[in-house]
């Protein structure tokens, strides 16, 4: 994968940073091997092995969930149904608008938003997801926040609401620092006009650290900022959502099933 340190490096660091519940969901590996930073569909077992080990040797000090982050594609439904059916949970972060094509990271008009929120809303709306990572990731690159950044911005935080999927307000896009766009310097995510449109529809928030060093659980400051950026927005964010509880809520109503 593209993050640093062993499963184990990451236990310990949350336990000494005092995290009682901890969630592994590394990106859901294709059964061709793209892109390059993620785990190898062979190494698929061995990730769970590997966590659900750690579970057990930790199971006195700290709660830990073996989960997934998955990509929507068409081409890829059947192995999401998969890890529907054999995650604790599966948290939906859409890194591309297509398979092995453009990027979310890279989406300057119209039509790629467009492309981005029928992922999102495919993967809600077939119960396939239990929370959208870095949901405001689209705007990476987008130019500006103009009527039509927010007009999707608003669709998602509709989509979100209607399915009752978390957002995650996701700490990691303040790593990269602030970013010069035609309209002014921002962070790439989290962006406050995304969150102020999910305070509209009173989405559920979730803060999400995104570590992908074991130092990330252990650093404060981060998350911080990116809540700084939202502060006075009627944010409805739930401390201790049960995210377990409600994916096997979701399995049970899966309509694959």
């Amino acid at each position: 994968g593209h993050a640093s340190g062993t499963d184990e490096d990451y236990v310990k660091a949350a336990i000494r940073a005092g995290i009682e519940v901890l969630g592994f969901s590394d990106n859901a590996p294709f059964r061709e091997s793209f892109p390059e930073e993620r785990m190898d569909y062979s190494q698929l077992e061995d990730y769970r092995r590997s966590i659900l080990g750690l579970k057990k040797k930790y199971k006195d000090e700290i709660e830990i969930h073996l989960g997934i982050e998955v990509d929507h594609y068409d081409n890829q439904v059947e192995d999401m149904i998969r890890y529907r059916k054999e995650m604790e949970y599966v948290i939906l972060g859409q890194h591309q608008i297509e398979y092995k094509g453009m990027s979310s990271y890279q989406i300057f008009d119209e039509n790629g938003l467009g492309y981005y929120i029928d992922h999102i809303e495919y993967a809600c709306s077939h119960g396939l997801c239990d929370c959208i990572a870095h949901p405001d990731v689209f705007l990476w690159a987008y130019p500006k926040l103009d009527g039509s950044a927010r007009q999707a911005c608003a669709r998602i935080a509709e989509i979100a609401a209607e399915y009752n999927v978390p957002l995650e307000l996701n700490c990691g896009g303040i790593r990269f620092g602030k970013m010069e766009y035609s309209d002014g310097m921002r962070y790439p995510y989290p962006v406050r006009m995304f969150f102020h449109e999910a305070a509209k529809r009173k989405c559920i928030v979730i803060p999400g650290v995104d570590a992908h060093d074991p130092s990330d659980l252990e650093n404060e400051v981060e998350m911080k900022q990116a809540l700084s950026i939202v502060k006075g927005l009627k944010l409805n964010i739930v401390d201790g959502y049960n995210l377990i509880a409600e994916a096997n809520r979701r399995k049970k109503q899966m309509r694959f099933l």
